[in-house]
């Protein structure tokens, strides 16, 4: 079976307008929770934090994707997916399109094929001459396979001047409790510092 990212040949994969800044995440199937932008669940911590960090006084609404879209082409602010199809047994449409999509399953299990969008992101970032890149997708470091995407990807980064910063993610498995405030922290410490020249 087949599943493409839910923005895949739609104008929302890539930002249309002017970024400064792109996050970087990993898949969102066009079978599972129907979404109106990038890691808009609610149980995900993406957006609050970034409201923290862009608009500490509060002068952005983000609830509608009206809003959501006045304040990210204000901030500058882009997201882009680093896999755009999964193909996978048909015993295991449930995992992926099942309410709640988690990467877990996407990761972990060893007959499903992931088509990347690393080369794409990459004109991308040339073409837009983006200098600020983060990956919110935590301290994954397998399958073998994503690594070596993601490190040739890091590589690239350094060889054209963009600032390559992982952050830690923001998803409702570790975005709950007491890490809220420590992940949301993190965040604005990577997203101010330079963290170019320091180990991942």
């Amino acid at each position: 079976m087949e599943v493409y990212h839910q923005f895949h040949n739609t104008n929302k994969f890539y930002p249309t307008w002017e970024v400064d800044y792109i996050f970087l995440g990993t898949f969102n199937p066009v079978c599972g929770e129907q979404l109106d932008y990038y890691y808009r669940r609610k149980s995900n911590g993406f957006w609050n934090i970034l409201k923290a960090y862009f608009d500490p006084n509060n002068e952005y609404n983000i609830l509608t994707y009206i809003e959501l879209e006045s304040f990210v082409k204000a901030k500058k602010i882009g997201c882009i997916d680093v896999i755009k199809k999964v193909t996978f047994p048909d015993d295991m449409r449930d995992k992926i399109c099942g309410k709640g999509y988690s990467d877990q399953t996407l990761f972990t299990v060893t007959n499903f094929k992931r088509e990347y969008t690393f080369e794409e992101i990459k004109e991308f970032l040339i073409k837009r001459k983006v200098e600020k890149v983060f990956s919110t997708w935590g301290k994954r470091d397998s399958p073998s396979e994503f690594l070596n995407e993601v490190n040739n990807f890091v590589t690239f980064c350094d060889e054209n001047s963009i600032c390559f910063t992982p952050l830690p993610s923001p998803s409702g498995r570790c975005y709950r409790g007491v890490n809220i405030p420590i992940i949301t922290n993190e965040w604005g410490n990577r997203i101010t510092n330079d963290f170019c020249k320091k180990p991942l």
